[in-house]
């Protein structure tokens, strides 16, 4: 462009939101546009280690309250829970944004940056929304998998599934509209009439960042939408050494199984308990990684740690199991390799769902989560020749697509 643009980040949710916003982010950077994010303190650290400026929405210790909170990961009480949390959010986007100095040409968020948007939508500034997995999108020709045990949806006719989206709408939306709109008031907002349409898709431009092998595009889709590719920052020239102890662990013997269950999951004692019990019964070596897991412990053949950077080390891994979050499922599928899914809550178990439709992975309910069934899950993907061509098939397209150039473009001219 002609000039620099002034551009607003505010990504909501855990470490595997963060990330796609701040690829996003580096793609405009590396044009000469001024970058500004809005954003936890409990995330700061990756946005000033990039050298751009970061305000604080909430505070670590509000934020820490959140994971520890034993609804987040319960398949119903989860959602609602987050739902919540963006709801109380609502004004302190205001009370931040309208005492900074910075006149911002767009706005950009993910699916549950509503109090941003808000925001920008007082301001008449333009807003990019960016839904990171399929979920967000539903459709009666692909539709998600919302729950657990609701696969039969995807069978049912569409007048149904059609059916059923109305009927939640009308469910959430005498809570959820009232307290979105009760805040609009303030702002001197029109009140939204519709949950869909309105509140999750009523951006200036809509962005599915997922290939169409993973999340086909749909008619019914809402509009503008717009398809792009899995969002994955570039491998750094020359990066950092691994710690220490995660190098002389990967280094010291046979590839491990991979565990984890997310960065944002402080609930792991069944999944740690299980992940020791059935690396141990295939004789395997193991690798358990979670924000639990503060200080690393290795007994030879299984360490437990806190954090691993997934792009370098799953690609060093036999397989990887782990709950289905869209950012670990990407990372597996561009390092190749075998993927069981164990989902609990929120968008996991639709991720899961396509993972075993494409071949590369299979899925284990959390409630049938056992050393004994993960042994036979795990067993069975490493031995299937059918498993690796298609791990190997996807991880070919993942590392030919170029998404960020196109989205970066449309960033571009959204913003005017």
């Amino acid at each position: 462009m002609s000039r620099p643009l002034s551009l607003l980040f505010a990504p909501f949710g855990s470490e595997g939101d963060v990330r796609p916003v701040l690829w996003l982010a580096g793609g405009l950077a590396a044009r000469g546009h001024r970058i500004t994010f809005i954003i936890t303190p409990y995330y700061r650290r990756l946005v000033e280690s990039r050298g751009w400026a970061a305000l604080d929405i909430g505070t670590v210790e509000e934020f820490s309250r959140g994971l520890r909170d034993p609804r987040l990961w319960q398949p119903r009480a989860g959602s609602e829970l987050v739902i919540e949390l963006m709801i109380a959010s609502l004004p302190r986007y205001a009370a931040v944004l309208d005492h900074t100095a910075g006149n911002f040409d767009l706005v950009v968020g993910t699916t549950l940056g509503t109090g941003a948007f808000t925001w920008a939508e007082q301001r008449r500034l333009p807003r990019l929304l960016l839904h990171l997995q399929p979920m967000c999108l539903r459709s009666a020709g692909d539709c998600p998998v919302f729950l657990e045990g609701l696969d039969w949806l995807r069978r049912a006719p569409d007048w149904v599934k059609r059916g059923l989206f109305g009927l939640s709408d009308f469910l959430l939306a005498r809570k959820l509209l009232a307290s979105v709109n009760a805040y609009r008031a303030t702002r001197g907002l029109r009140p939204l009439r519709e949950i869909y349409p309105e509140l999750w898709n009523g951006a200036d431009g809509v962005a599915a960042l997922f290939p169409d092998w993973y999340g086909p595009a749909q008619p019914d889709w809402p509009r503008p939408v717009r398809q792009f590719g899995f969002p994955r920052e570039p491998a750094q020239d020359n990066p950092p050494p691994l710690p220490a102890e995660l190098e002389n662990f990967l280094t010291a013997g046979e590839p491990p199984i991979l565990w984890t269950h997310g960065s944002a999951n402080l609930d792991t004692e069944k999944f740690a308990a299980v992940a020791r019990a059935a690396t141990s019964a295939l004789g395997a070596r193991g690798l358990l990684v979670g924000p639990a897991f503060t200080d690393a412990k290795s007994d030879g053949n299984f360490l437990a740690i806190a954090h691993a950077p997934f792009e370098r080390v799953f690609s060093r891994c036999r397989a990887v199991v782990h709950h289905g979050g869209i950012g670990t499922s990407v990372q597996a599928l561009a390092a190749g390799v075998p993927q069981l899914v164990v989902p609990r809550a929120h968008d996991q178990p639709d991720n899961a769902a396509r993972l075993a439709r494409l071949g590369v992975g299979a899925r284990l309910r959390y409630g049938n989560f056992s050393a004994a069934a993960a042994m036979e899950k795990l067993r069975g993907l490493l031995a299937d020749p059918a498993t690796a061509a298609a791990c190997a098939q996807f991880q070919q397209k993942i590392h030919e697509a170029r998404p960020l150039p196109a989205l970066c473009d449309w960033a571009e001219t959204l913003a005017g």
